[in-house]
């Protein structure tokens, strides 16, 4: 049993990467997504409720067919809250070379909440298409804080670590502030 642990959470390891680096393989896109903003909530904050139980309350809202994004929307707070999405095309990863699609759409959502100054304060990113059911979903957060969030913002800065193990998230995109 243990062996197969392992070999499942290297198996799982692979495909974390290779979904992580997808758009860098896209010969149709480029690998720096613009995250364009959704929603902006003054007076909101996270459903840390949710998001500090993320596997079991994402795994609950695919049973209910409900919308995974539930779990990324604003509650009532004293923040700033941003919801940003980036939608790209790219090939999906499967372990059976013969089941890969050519080309899908995914959406990347980026949450982040910032105080008066607009200085971020915490943050979390996911792909909302991850399909697969793995020992554990890749939720990122922000581990730097203090920086003020402005159009054209790179993600790099920002730190983005896996919650599961903290591995660093290895693709790159700019914060789109204004209109679409």
């Amino acid at each position: 049993m243990r062996y197969l642990v392992v070999l499942l959470l290297g198996l799982f390891t692979c495909y974390s990467a290779v979904a992580q680096n997808q758009a860098k393989d896209n010969p149709a896109g480029n690998s720096e997504k613009t995250y364009v903003l959704v929603t902006n909530k003054i007076n909101g904050d996270f459903n840390y409720k949710l998001l500090d139980d993320f596997e079991q309350a994402f795994s609950g809202l695919i049973k209910e067919n409900n919308s995974r994004e539930l779990i990324f929307n604003p509650i009532n707070g004293k923040y700033h809250y941003y919801k940003f999405i980036a939608t790209y095309k790219a090939k999906g990863f499967s372990p059976d070379p013969a089941n890969v699609k050519p080309e899908q759409t995914f959406h990347n959502i980026l949450i982040i909440k910032t105080d008066d100054q607009q200085k971020i304060i915490d943050g979390y990113h996911f792909v909302l298409e991850w399909g697969e059911k793995p020992v554990s979903y890749p939720l990122f957060r922000i581990k730097a804080t203090g920086i003020t969030l402005q159009d054209g913002l790179s993600l790099k800065p920002l730190n983005l670590k896996r919650v599961m193990d903290d591995t660093d998230f290895d693709s790159d995109g700019k914060i789109k502030l204004s209109g679409r």
